[in-house]
């Protein structure tokens, strides 16, 4: 590392530039583990941590105590902490200890989907200002053939909490993935129609590891046969070639198939980005979909492209359920929050609110899509 600081020092000024420090907090993942039977569970698409599958984490303190010295040392603020995911058990107090520092951080991390709003909002008081968040697909069936742990309205909650904290998300779409089918593309372009007020995902387009699990189990995603990518035979000799497994491999299978069927989907992506870069042009630094609240009444601005954004006003009930909604609930939980309203009202108003775009469901599952422009009230 000091032959890279000494180098950058040799820099003149037009060439210089501030760099990024790599920090773990742990390594290893602890989503991906060995189960008793030996079968290693973890996200289908995912070889890391091939040559070590254990896991082990820093002390808050510890981690804390390097950022500072290693800021302070290279006179740069700007950190990527390095960890395939962040811990679940001391993310809190990593954070909290961060923010005790003092110093105006720039923090880079992968987290995931089911990141409270809470952790999140310690990690945006600390510094953090990107995430790369484990979000994938925007389809439930589609999140479990990836072996995610996560659902679509789990993913459309912490892309908004993103956006109403100001933290950039430049997560990923992943397209082609094999045993993905039609319904899977049907739920993606439906719920991107939700995602829209929010920054959009990029589309990725699935690679075969070596040592992933769909690389270990090939068969049960449709795949007939494994091999070297064609394309490190540019690289290196015949032999060598035909006698390494290389990292990235090559598959036969429905290919052209998932080619087929994502089409759409790199479509409405496209169009999302545009839509998004377009709402965002204007003099006024908001996220598309807004809430205000007045206590005892709630505007939404919902805007539109090429015209003046709808305004909507929720009083009593219907702003009651709304704000409940921030997080996803059950419909149960709606109703055991408001005994003495009708059921039959509360999914009417749910239904409506679903049909302007202003809230998502999903197994009788509710949130509300507004971004509170107070976020850290």
């Amino acid at each position: 590392m000091m032959i890279f600081f000494n180098l950058l020092k040799s820099f003149d000024s037009q060439n210089a530039f501030f760099p990024v420090l790599p920090v773990e907090t742990s390594r290893g993942c602890w989503w991906q583990r060995q189960n008793r039977s030996g079968k290693t569970t973890g996200c289908a698409f995912c070889n890391l941590n091939r040559q070590w599958e254990d896991y082990r984490i820093k002390e808050p303190s510890q981690v804390a105590d390097e950022i500072d010295h290693l800021t302070g040392k290279h006179k740069t603020l700007s950190v990527s902490m390095v960890d395939n995911v962040l811990p679940r058990s001391t993310s809190a107090e990593v954070f909290t200890e961060l923010e005790r520092l003092k110093r105006d951080l720039h923090l880079f991390s992968e987290i995931r989907a089911a990141t409270s709003w809470t952790e999140l909002k310690a990690m945006g008081k600390a510094g953090m200002r990107e995430v790369q968040i484990g979000i994938e697909a925007l389809s439930t069936p589609l999140l479990k053939k990836l072996h995610k742990g996560t659902t679509t309205i789990q993913n459309l909650e912490i892309m908004k909490n993103c956006e109403a904290l100001g933290i950039k998300n430049i997560s990923n779409l992943i397209l082609y993935f094999p045993g993905s089918d039609e319904r899977d593309v049907s739920l993606t372009l439906r719920n991107i129609e939700f995602s829209l007020p929010y920054r959009p995902l990029k589309t990725a387009v699935f690679w075969l590891g070596q040592g992933s699990p769909v690389w270990r189990n090939p068969k049960s995603y449709g795949i007939q046969a494994v091999f070297n990518h064609p394309n490190w035979a540019l690289l290196f000799p015949r032999k060598i070639f035909q006698s390494l497994g290389f990292m990235i491999q090559a598959y036969r299978g429905n290919l052209g198939y998932q080619r087929k069927i994502w089409q759409p989907v790199r479509k409405k992506v496209a169009t999302w980005h545009k839509m998004y870069t377009e709402l965002n042009k204007g003099p006024i630094d908001s996220p598309i979909l807004t809430l205000r609240d007045g206590g005892d009444f709630l505007i939404i601005r919902q805007g539109r492209i090429n015209t003046e954004p709808l305004n909507h006003r929720l009083t009593g009930t219907s702003r009651r359920i709304y704000l409940f909604c921030r997080h996803h609930r059950s419909l149960k939980k709606i109703r055991d929050q408001l005994p003495a309203f009708a059921e039959d009202k509360i999914i009417a108003f749910l239904k409506m609110m679903v049909d302007k775009k202003l809230m998502f469901e999903e197994n009788d599952r509710y949130l509300s899509l507004a971004v509170p422009v107070n976020p850290w009230h």
